[in-house]
């Protein structure tokens, strides 16, 4: 079983190494920011972060560890990010994770009505992966 807390700064190599192993945003970590779910070793077997802008929040890295896919840790870690934020939600993701996202009520939206803020990410993981979806929850 695994339980969903605030990262520590002591969290941080965890996080970068589950963010390494799924190709995620490493940009800028900051403890604050994240939320992990942690087994109940204590060892951290997911995480994901709202980063803030000044008018919005961005949901970015989210990671699971390959042996804690399909048991809910995604489900309990953005349910747990969405908690702390009420106002515009935007991310950026594949194509793949799009049906997940509708789950939590985030819509696709044209690239043309992203806030500036997120375009350099959105052209950075474009260029890796060859295409990249915008979300948006309000």
């Amino acid at each position: 079983m695994w339980k969903v807390r605030p990262a520590r700064a002591a969290d941080i190599p965890a996080i970068e190494s589950l963010l390494v192993s799924a190709e995620g945003d490493r940009e800028d970590l900051a403890a604050d920011q994240f939320v992990v779910a942690a087994d109940e070793d204590g060892a951290i077997v997911g995480c994901g972060r709202l980063r803030n802008y000044p008018d919005f929040c961005e949901l970015a890295s989210l990671a699971v560890a390959q042996e804690s896919r399909a048991d809910g840790v995604g489900r309990g870690i953005v349910s747990s990010l969405l908690e702390r934020y009420q106002g515009p939600i935007y991310l950026v993701c594949e194509d793949g994770v799009v049906d997940f996202f509708r789950r939590f009520r985030f819509e696709c939206i044209p690239e043309t009505d992203m806030p500036v803020d997120l375009r350099p990410k959105w052209e950075y993981f474009g260029a890796v992966t060859g295409h990249m979806n915008v979300m948006w929850r309000g």
